[in-house]
């Protein structure tokens, strides 16, 4: 009997720990996490293999960590998408009732986003956070219809990427500072062959990808005091007298001979690229292609100007679905990972991956002013010092599809196949008939 009762009460305690264990589970907040970056932008860069494997740069999932062993009754999963499929994944989940609770997300998709009621409106803390930490031109790039709708991630702009040897072995001391001087340095950089083929070009063009031809020739439409779109979005003006302009100046690399079509700037580790406008993005692709060359041939220089100078800048930010069951949650989450300075650099988790990890610009000024060691090297402090003539594009209805139209039809003048009058005047027509869909 006695071995009876020891075994009754033994069984109620497994049974009432069990409770407890799955009452404790059942509690906790999931969230997920809808990320486009590569491996080791999630996981993390290490060095070294097996046993003598060591973690240098801390990824996403080493913070999502840290988070859940502060906060055990959350749980974050992250899931990876590629880049080009973020956006329809992001819809088709949520038509489907699967979306995740957080992303990441290019400030031009926020417009469809938000007009399909899928971004969550931040909390006033948030917003007011925004407001008083961050550069202007990504407070702005998050912001879509006067509104803010998430909390700046990354922001991108463009400088004058040139080959220090190739400059002063045609004599050139520094580079150019206006634009027509660009225009005559890039003529006499460019070799030639026998039969007429460029072999080494004074200037090639980003392209590619709509963003690559667009955001250079934003900021010399911009430089000319043109603008792409109308204040309402109701019309497409890059038509006029200083969009033609803008298109023109780009135009007199071609006809003087400093570029043409072919060239490419991913030419440029091989030498055979003088001088080009390039994102903030390329430096680590630059130091594994000239290896121990680099800090010799690298030079980096505001975009050459016309009027004045500016540069087109682009943004990424953090927000959340409005249909998460776990709102609070996540915008807590977002906020201990972008605004909780860590001292003793007195950064932010955010702003560490920014920089450290992925590569990229941080948008909160004190971690701009406080990764003095990375943002300051060769290549990219002259683009942390251009952030003050960096102007966003647009967050317009469509603005994917409004800007391929624009970067197809500069790729004609680029050609030939078309004036840039006439290339211009075709975008503004077919730009036009969108947006009349939208505005």
């Amino acid at each position: 009997m006695r071995r009876l009762i020891v075994l009754v009460v033994c069984l109620a305690m497994l049974l009432g720990l069990a409770a407890t264990t799955g009452s404790a589970a059942a509690a906790k907040t999931k969230l997920v996490w809808q990320v486009h970056w590569s491996d080791f932008q999630v996981e993390g860069v290490y060095s070294g293999e097996g046993a003598n494997r060591k973690l240098v740069s801390k990824g996403l999932r080493q913070y999502v960590e840290e988070y859940m062993k502060l906060h055990p009754d959350v749980e974050i999963e992250i899931q990876s998408v590629p880049m080009e499929e973020y956006l329809q994944k992001v819809l088709v989940a949520r038509s489907s009732g699967v979306a995740p609770d957080l992303y990441g997300v290019y400030s031009l998709w926020g417009v469809q986003l938000t007009q399909n009621g899928i971004l969550d409106t931040p909390p006033d803390a948030v917003v007011k956070d925004v407001r008083g930490n961050y550069t202007p031109v990504s407070v702005a790039g998050t912001t879509i219809g006067g509104k803010i709708w998430g909390i700046p991630m990354e922001v991108g702009n463009y400088c004058l990427v040139y080959n220090k040897e190739l400059l002063k072995a045609k004599g050139f001391n520094a580079p150019p500072k206006t634009w027509s001087e660009l225009v005559d340095m890039a003529s006499k950089l460019t070799v030639r062959d026998k039969s007429g083929v460029i072999t080494q070009y004074g200037f090639a063009f980003l392209a590619g990808w709509e963003s690559a031809v667009v955001h250079p020739y934003l900021g010399l439409l911009w430089d000319l005091g043109g603008d792409f779109l109308s204040p309402d979005f109701r019309k497409c003006v890059v038509n006029s007298p200083e969009g033609v302009q803008a298109l023109e100046a780009e135009l007199q690399l071609f006809k003087t001979g400093g570029t043409d079509p072919a060239g490419s700037v991913w030419s440029f580790p091989q030498g055979k690229v003088a001088m080009m406008i390039m994102a903030s993005w390329y430096e680590q692709s630059l130091k594994q292609g000239l290896g121990d060359k680099y800090d010799k041939v690298v030079g980096v220089a505001p975009v050459p100007y016309i009027k004045k100078p500016v540069n087109a800048g682009y943004t990424w930010f953090l927000a959340v679905d409005s249909a998460s069951k776990n709102k609070k949650a996540a915008w807590d989450f977002l906020m201990w990972f972008s605004a909780d300075v860590q001292k003793p650099k007195s950064t932010t988790r955010l702003g560490d991956l920014m920089v450290e990890t992925i590569g990229g610009l941080p948008c909160r000024e004190i971690d701009l002013a406080n990764h003095p060691d990375t943002l300051n090297d060769l290549y990219t402090r002259t683009f942390v010092e251009q952030l003050k003539n960096s102007r966003p594009e647009p967050n317009v209805a469509q603005g994917a599809e409004v800007k391929t139209i624009l970067a197809n039809e500069i790729v004609e003048a680029w050609h030939g196949r078309k004036s840039a009058k006439q290339a211009l005047d075709d975008a503004a027509i077919k730009i036009n008939e969108i947006l009349s869909e939208f505005y």
